[in-house]
């Protein structure tokens, strides 16, 4: 077992190797080339802002023109339009990236605060958990001789109650053994190694100062199995960190490639237009990251997989985003949707229920059906005692929800959703509301957005309730598992209150662009407002609100791409099993089909 793992480890060190790659290319042998002012950080941000803005909609453009051109029997020629596609997914592509530009993001690429908690947090899980992460690292600067320094410091108290608070009113420097005794000597050494070479890197100053004061180290056990593995694959430092942020690099490829496997070129390019250009979930918040895109790799790859006919890997992949990040269960109503409208459809025919369950498992779908259901519970059976084994038991499942309740239930000011814009208000903005004599300045705001929600709780959970009955009517007619999947984005949005990042989840509504061309137009458009409404407004709380009221609006979209009008004749047909009525002819107007009279 051992020379398999240290076969497997020597494999990935090559691979990572390759990885790295890409970045080491262009930072070394193109952008120092590129001195002029115009790469510069403020004047390249200024261009690609506005290449971003030119994509969505040059890109709506092409869509909107190629559909008309083919309703206008004069088709665009195929070559052309494959060519061009091919160069708006790449262009796309290069633009999250800002081109790897090494001025306008961070230096030697990765990001520094990133793997500051998701490479020491998976690394020293059994030592740290969820709560000891800043005051352990704070223990370990004391020792390495900053001791004067922390006395004036603060951190976030992962472990009561989310809360800014000054160094001295913490156990670090009144007793730093609650910390210690979680490690073994050596690795007590290894961690303060790591944290020194972290606080060097960061040069110290305000920069590292506020790593302490953020959010804490978040993901599952499943994510910290992974993470774990590759961690220990090295010791911090500039090459080590490129190699696993070229991870990432490969997960946005390879969901690209995808995309373009199962529903083609023009999907493709939505796609990638929409996911490299929209304004919540750009590089600049987990871009040179530590394998912070997985959770979307494998949400891709889920409807992928099931467009192709892979169903229980289909269900595997949405269980293991899910696993990754939780809240991608969430988006099992879209398949769920599917499989009870076609249930229902066949109950409908007649019978009742036993004679309807008996025509359902003959067909073809409740094979499909199965086999999605049991690819996901088999990936639960797989990675949840993995992911306990490696993480020191099942406990670390219960610590975790412990801790996700006590973080997401602490108000973010890039915090999207329906309940972002339900406790949003004139008076309580952050605007209005920061005290910056507290020591958490935030606190009036997140107070106050709190007492909001629970007044306006059950308006959350009854708009989810009715986009939920809307999706079924939407796909009342469907069959297709993977139509379904995108009609859960909008109730999504409803049962979380996601960090602005994670929108990129909106990706997979490119593919209703296969069955309602004109949709693509729609979804890279928004893209592109949502850069527009980025610069609307200068307070974070102001812009993710706007935001929210943005991506829900596209997530209504979403669901009226394949929806039709509701009507009671419609509803009766369906359950009759009989085609929707059609629509009654309008009756010209006799002015307009009567003939000229001759002159007198």
């Amino acid at each position: 077992m051992d020379s398999l793992l240290t076969s497997l480890s020597t494999s990935v060190h090559g691979l990572l190797d390759v990885l790295a790659a890409p970045t080491s290319f262009w930072n070394g042998m193109f952008f120092s080339r590129w001195e002029g002012a115009i790469f510069q950080k403020d004047q390249w941000g200024v261009v690609m802002r506005g290449l971003r803005i030119g994509l969505t909609f040059l890109g709506a453009l092409f869509v909107i023109s190629e559909l008309r051109a083919r309703r206008l029997k004069r088709p665009f020629s195929p070559r052309m339009t494959r060519g061009l596609a091919v160069v708006f997914t790449v262009l796309a592509f290069g633009t999250y990236f800002d081109f790897f530009n090494p001025n306008t993001r961070y230096d030697q690429y990765y990001h520094r605060h990133e793997f500051f908690h998701y490479y020491l947090g998976s690394k020293y899980f059994e030592e740290l958990g969820y709560g000891r992460l800043y005051e352990c690292a704070a223990v370990a600067e004391v020792e390495l001789g900053h001791r004067a320094e922390m006395a004036n410091r603060e951190i976030r108290d992962l472990a009561r109650d989310n809360l800014i608070r000054p160094v001295v009113d913490t156990e670090v420097l009144k007793n730093p053994d609650h910390c210690k005794q979680h490690f073994t000597d050596e690795d007590w050494a290894a961690f303060k190694q790591d944290v020194g070479w972290f606080r060097r890197s960061a040069h110290g100053g305000d920069y590292w100062r506020s790593m302490l004061k953020d959010h804490g180290y978040n993901p599952p056990p499943v994510w910290t199995m992974a993470g774990k593995f590759f961690a220990n694959m090295g010791v911090a430092d500039d090459v080590f960190f490129k190699k696993l942020a070229g991870i990432d690099i490969a997960l946005h490829l390879g969901m690209v490639l995808l995309i373009y496997w199962a529903f083609g070129w023009r999907v493709m390019m939505i796609a990638t237009v929409f996911w490299g250009c929209n304004a919540p979930a750009n590089f600049y918040w987990t871009g040179g990251a530590f394998m912070r895109h997985d959770w979307i790799f494998f949400l891709v790859a889920s409807i992928c997989l099931v467009k192709r006919g892979w169903f229980v890997l289909g269900g595997w992949a949405l269980m293991w985003s899910a696993l990754l990040r939780v809240f991608p269960a969430g988006l099992f109503v879209g398949y769920g949707l599917v499989i009870v409208t076609t249930f229902a459809s066949m109950v409908f025919k007649g019978g009742g229920l036993k004679a309807g369950w008996a025509r359902y498992r003959e067909t073809r779908f409740f094979r499909q059906h199965t086999r999605l259901i049991a690819g996901a519970v088999l990936c639960l059976a797989v990675l949840v005692p993995a992911a306990s084994k490696s993480t020191g038991g099942f406990e670390s499942f219960s610590a975790f929800w412990k801790h996700i309740t006590l973080h997401t239930g602490t108000g973010l000011t890039n915090h999207m959703g329906v309940k972002t814009m339900l406790t949003h208000s004139w008076d309580g903005r952050m605007r209005y509301t920061r005290d910056n004599r507290l020591d958490d300045p935030f606190k009036p705001w997140k107070d106050g957005r709190h007492e909001r929600d629970q007044k306006t709780k059950p308006l959350r959970y009854a708009i989810a309730l009715g986009l939920v009955l809307w999706g079924a009517w939407a796909l009342r007619r469907t069959r297709h598992l993977w139509v379904g999947l995108p009609m859960a984005l909008s109730v999504v949005m409803c049962l979380t209150d996601l960090t602005c990042y994670y929108y990129s989840m909106f990706i997979i509504a490119a593919v209703l662009s296969r069955i309602r061309p004109a949709f693509g137009a729609v979804l890279m458009l928004g893209s592109g407002a949502s850069q527009i409404l980025l610069d609307t407004y200068y307070f974070v709380d102001d812009k993710y609100t706007a935001q929210s009221w943005l991506f829900f609006l596209l997530g209504c979209l979403t669901i009226a791409a394949i929806s039709r009008p509701f009507s009671v004749a419609r509803l009766k047909a369906w359950m009759q099993g009989k085609p929707d009525p059609k629509e009654p002819k309008a009756v010209k107007s006799a002015e307009l089909t009567a003939k000229p009279q001759a002159a007198a």
